[in-house]
């Protein structure tokens, strides 16, 4: 064993909580590095396991049209492969397990419960939380009656492979049906987890709405104009940088539709102010008018080749490429892990090679990644025009909270305002990957580094507690935006998978983060100082998993 880098003297065995994070189309890992962070600074404490993470990369960049059978059974043998080196190596032994699925991520995590369901890997291992932030859980679909959404509708199926046929439920099996029906082992085995939460942009995200990621058949916020945002009452601002920001968990219940004086009299839906893109309305038209008129038309043509081209090669590839021997590898994950043979030995290798991998992410693919970054940016480009030619598109310019004083400070010292009851985020490298490498920088960053996000939890945990009701009850009638006009025509496929879905117990929780690209924003997928919103908006998520263990403690 010495030989592929294992200690001789072995730790006492410990238990471990997993937790997955699953990137989405055209992602990298490094996408969920925030959301990384804040479980293993947040969350640690108040669970009687160690919290390890896992973010998979054998499906990243253009592999990500593949499909959601090919790209789960992938993430499976990630997910084996880690079990297997966290028990070799560590003494970890893996007996918790939660998902974290962002964009098309929430589909192949789903997919992969039905599969990790179907073998018995939950008699072994317990579920707990299955997450997604800005999932297209009823697919993608245009409704507008131009000729944009009509093209984007015919042509979106066919630009991103085997997962583009997926998530517009024109492929043969109509998986997205198929994963959302009772009887199946994906709705059997996503119903095992103990917490089902949601994150669902209500504005600015142009890649997937917010009546496919909120699994409903409502758009109540197409008409923004008249749109009155209210989010829940008491949260607590986090700062981020050197900025104070406060998580932007909408209140449905409160938030409405105006009428004609109040129009006349409301200033938007402001938020603090964080971005000269977003304060300045000079800038903002200067770079749309560049990226408009030079920019997208030589790059548009360009990345819709490429996108088909890279189509094209993943239906080739999908045929031949031999599927992962998911039932095997179980096997040898049982009787290693959880019995009394050794971990095999070439599993153990290709576990560090993984990591290894995992942590070279950032210096690797530059090619493969700039292109499909390229990709999602012009996609987010296309939309944005289309939403500025119809009329439809978010022009708010200031920034502070809606309903509450404005608490903004953007020049504070980073030692300010710390105190017993606050944790803290260190800055991080996007080159950590395994559990070792992050606790050594983790506590190399907190004697050589300023703290960039410091977050009061225990505030954040009481205001989780104070709304829950509200998070976990989103009957349609409850909500004043939720309005016949508002309705869309939903299709009888679309509607079971609603249907279906909404028989669990979900915490829904709607956000509103008013920048460029929400969709990017809701996991700030570019780290803390660039989507301070998103990092705020997470640290409030990850108390809803504290105060979930903090009860199954007691």
């Amino acid at each position: 064993m010495a030989q592929i880098g294992f200690k001789d003297e072995v730790p006492k065995e410990q238990n471990a909580h997993l937790f997955v994070l699953v990137h989405g189309l055209w992602g990298s890992p490094n996408h969920m590095l925030t959301i990384e962070r804040s479980l293993r600074e947040l969350v640690q404490e108040c669970s009687d396991e160690k919290i390890v993470t896992l973010k998979p990369s054998s499906f990243r960049f253009w592999k990500t049209y593949d499909g959601l059978k090919l790209n789960a059974e992938r993430v499976i043998r990630d997910i084996f492969y880690e079990i297997e080196t966290l028990k070799q190596k560590s003494n970890y032994k893996v007996v918790k397990f939660s998902l974290v699925g962002y964009s098309l991520g929430g589909l192949i995590s789903r997919y992969l419960i039905g599969v990790l369901n179907d073998i018995g890997f939950f008699e072994m291992v317990e579920p707990v939380f299955f997450t997604t932030f800005a999932t297209p859980h009823v697919g993608i679909q245009f409704f507008n009656d131009n000729i944009f959404d009509h093209t984007a509708n015919w042509v979106g199926q066919y630009l991103f492979g085997k997962s583009g046929r997926e998530m517009f439920v024109t492929d043969h099996d109509k998986m997205l049906k198929k994963m959302a029906d009772p009887e199946e082992v994906y709705y059997k085995g996503l119903a095992k987890f103990r917490k089902h939460i949601l994150l669902s942009n209500v504005k600015n995200d142009r890649t997937v709405a917010f009546y496919t990621s909120f699994i409903t058949e409502y758009s109540p916020f197409d008409n923004w104009s008249n749109v009155k945002i209210k989010y829940l009452k008491g949260l607590q601002q986090s700062r981020v940088g050197k900025i104070y920001v406060k998580p932007k968990f909408v209140d449905l219940k409160r938030s409405s539709q105006m009428t004609r004086t109040e129009d006349e009299l409301f200033a938007g839906n402001i938020q603090e102010q964080t971005s000269i893109f977003r304060s300045n309305k000079i800038f903002r038209f200067l770079i749309i008018f560049l990226v408009s008129f030079f920019l997208l038309p030589f790059w548009i043509p360009l990345v819709l080749i490429s996108s088909l081209v890279a189509s094209i090669y993943s239906m080739i590839k999908i045929r031949v490429i031999p599927a992962p021997k998911i039932k095997l590898h179980w096997q040898r994950v049982l009787n290693s892990v959880y019995g009394t043979s050794p971990v095999d030995i070439e599993d153990a290798k290709i576990g560090l090679q993984n990591r290894d991998e995992r942590k070279s992410m950032s210096r690797q693919n530059y090619f493969k990644g700039d292109t499909s970054e390229l990709t999602e940016n012009t996609m987010e480009g296309l939309m944005y025009a289309e939403e500025r030619f119809i009329g439809k598109s978010s022009d708010v310019i200031q920034e502070e909270e809606g309903d509450e004083p404005n608490t903004i400070e953007n020049n504070v010292n980073d030692e300010d305002n710390s105190g017993d009851n606050h944790d803290e985020i260190d800055d991080y490298d996007e080159s950590e990957s395994d559990h070792e490498d992050y606790e050594r920088t983790s506590i190399l960053s907190k004697s050589t580094k300023k703290k960039v996000v410091e977050v009061d939890t225990k505030s954040n945990d009481q205001s989780i507690r104070q709304h829950y009701s509200t998070l976990t009850q989103w009957e349609n009638s409850t909500f004043p935006l939720f309005t016949k006009g508002c309705r869309l025509p939903i299709n009888e496929d679309k509607q079971f998978i609603i249907d279906s879905l909404n028989k669990i117990n979900w915490i829904k929780i709607p956000v509103y983060i008013d920048a460029w690209n929400s969709h990017d924003g809701i996991v700030a997928r570019r780290g803390p100082r660039t989507n301070p919103k998103g990092v705020s908006t997470i640290c409030l998520w990850a108390s809803i998993l504290r105060n979930h263990l903090n009860e199954a403690e007691t």
